[in-house]
């Protein structure tokens, strides 16, 4: 097995002001935990600029994926590691779709299993026999941190960083955007901060009051094969015409490659980070 730590890409100005922080983001994991694992060391040897380092993960870290449970220790861990001073959790709507299935098994948990929570019940126990959904909810329950749960449950939806919005999926043209991130987290779907893709994708023409910020997402591959640096950072890299950034590497796809960028006060770049099997 070998890691691919490639180093991001050249810096890029930012067309808004940037955050007062060094901060680094991660897109969606799905269970990759050898992709992230290079992503955070690819961080933590990124030299330091004097300002406070912080990192913020988009969501959509566990399912679909072979190792869900490593990727949420990780994350949770990730700041020695990264060598950061914070580390947000954003919640993905992978993480909304598991919380409503622990809080009402009935509605909601076979959503959560049919869309890659079963991959999760697989790796808690791979000769589960359990059928019903209220013993499945609670395997996933005792499967995961109670600190990572309680993070996707009540923590922070989004992040603001100057004028950088750190959201998993995106926003709503035509729609204040306050109103649209107030959004409540559970039984979601549709237009939504964690499942919005068009006419998010399309839109060209600015975000927030001023429509001058800039949107950093997920939830929406980038790419859906193995990808090197640049053909990712191409890829991505919306902001000139559409004022968004994504850095979904579609790990949702099994593919065992990490998006993530670095942004200070006035630049940014891209990164991938790749687990070759």
């Amino acid at each position: 097995m070998s890691v691919d730590r490639t180093r991001p890409g050249p810096w890029r100005p930012l067309p808004c002001r940037g955050p007062e922080a060094q901060l680094f983001v991660i897109g969606d994991l799905h269970g990759q935990a050898g992709a992230l694992g290079a992503a955070l060391d690819a961080i933590g040897r990124v030299p330091g600029t004097g300002l406070p380092r912080r990192l913020v993960f988009l969501g959509d870290l566990i399912d679909r994926g072979p190792d869900s449970l490593g990727a949420v220790r990780l994350a949770m861990g990730a700041a020695d590691q990264a060598r950061v001073d914070a580390v947000t959790l954003l919640p993905g709507n992978h993480e909304l779709m598991l919380i409503d299935g622990l809080l009402d098994p009935q509605e909601f948990m076979g959503d959560w299993l049919d869309n890659g929570g079963d991959e999760v019940i697989r790796e808690v126990d791979p000769g589960c026999t359990a059928r019903k959904l209220v013993d499945l909810a609670e395997i996933a329950r005792a499967a995961f941190d109670p600190a990572f749960l309680i993070a996707m449950t009540s923590g922070p939806s989004f992040e603001r960083a100057g004028e950088l919005l750190l959201v998993h999926a995106g926003l709503a043209p035509g729609v204040d955007a306050g109103i649209f991130l107030s959004q409540g987290r559970f039984g979601s779907s549709g237009k939504h901060w964690a499942w919005i893709r068009d006419p998010f994708l399309d839109w060209e023409f600015g975000w927030g009051p001023d429509r001058s910020w800039v949107v950093v997402h997920g939830h929406t591959p980038a790419v859906t094969r193995r990808a090197g640096p640049d053909g990712f950072a191409r890829a991505a890299d919306r902001v000139e015409t559409h004022r968004r950034l994504c850095l979904d590497a579609g790990a949702a796809f099994g593919l065992p490659q990490v998006g993530w960028a670095e942004f200070g006060p006035d630049r940014y770049r891209v990164g991938l980070a790749r687990q070759d099997v």
